[in-house]
């Protein structure tokens, strides 16, 4: 449950880091337009009656292959309107038309050729047309980056905050398993005689129980003994075991009836059963059934059992 919950918050603060990012990078870019359409137009260049701009550059004429004439093309200046609104913004449309004319000359390799009133033009002073990528500005999205990645380890910081009391609440709260406990009780054979071996096999093999691990004999929840156990039965004294290959010279004072909690089924029924085969093994062999201090059992006793049980359950 801890995992599952710190998974989801893990994921909750990817989610709002991944927004702040976003964010960000949405409000830098729509600040460009802005900036962009803040540059003065005061700059551009008005040309005279006779062709020359202010700085006494005329335009550049280009030749087209065979032809006799020289025609001359004039690059359009945009007009400027300052009592309406113009349709197109001039910076943009003069952009459009020297990219066309551009393309155009490329397709028919015009050879560009000069005027005598522009021979004497100094060359380095010649405007040229360069499209500059627009850029976006470097400590804008250096401060923006520094700003979001700052919100998200603050974020960050407060979700690690926010989880641990949780988890360490969920530690505290979780009920602790209970600790394993044995329910035992003895059939003894009465003024300390002992049982025979083989009446004691064929005595515990006829109440249902089966010879399996450990040498010893267990009650299965089915009777062809596949199922789970639900109580076993041993030998009183070390080592517990039965041998089966000298079973004919066996013999003990008694055997000890065991059960486990937690269990397979409800205990209750559990314990019953296993009181039930003690009785009927100590009436067919002539013994006593005692509890697991090897006193005479009472039905004190028994209550004190079924009372175990109940508070085993109560805190698991």
């Amino acid at each position: 449950m801890m995992q599952e919950l710190r998974l989801v918050l893990i994921i909750l603060g990817a989610v709002a880091i991944a927004a702040l990012l976003l964010h960000g990078l949405w409000t830098s870019r729509k600040e460009k337009p802005a900036k962009f359409g803040e540059k003065p137009i005061g700059k551009l260049r008005k040309k005279d009656d006779s062709g020359f701009d202010q700085d006494g550059i005329g335009s550049i004429r280009v030749l087209k292959a065979g032809s006799s004439e020289n025609p001359k093309t004039e690059r359009k200046e945009p007009g400027l309107h300052f009592g309406e609104k113009p349709d197109v913004d001039p910076l943009f449309a003069g952009q459009d038309e020297t990219t066309a004319v551009r393309e155009k000359d490329q397709e028919d390799l015009p050879l560009p050729t000069f005027s005598a009133a522009d021979a004497d033009v100094d060359l380095e002073k010649t405007p040229q047309t360069v499209e500059k990528p627009v850029v976006d500005s470097p400590d804008v999205e250096t401060g923006l980056t520094k700003e979001v990645a700052e919100d998200a380890k603050l974020l960050h910081s407060e979700l690690v905050e926010t989880v641990e009391p949780i988890a360490e609440e969920m530690v505290e709260d979780a009920p602790k398993e209970p600790e394993q406990q044995v329910l035992i009780m003895n059939v003894q054979a009465s003024n300390n005689a002992e049982f025979n071996g083989e009446e004691l096999i064929n005595c515990l093999e006829q109440h249902g129980m089966i010879f399996g691990e450990m040498e010893i004999f267990h009650r299965h929840a089915d009777l062809a003994g596949t199922g789970k156990v639900l109580f076993s039965a041993a030998n009183m004294f070390n080592p517990g075991s039965f041998p089966l290959a000298t079973i004919h010279q066996f013999t003990t004072p008694g055997i000890t009836f065991f059960m486990t909690l937690p269990c397979y089924g409800e205990a209750e029924q559990n314990f019953k059963l296993m009181l039930q085969t003690a009785q009927q093994v100590a009436d067919q062999l002539g013994g006593l059934v005692t509890d697991d201090n090897r006193n005479m059992m009472t039905p004190q006793r028994l209550d004190s059992y079924r009372e175990k049980i109940k508070r085993f359950h109560a805190h698991a």
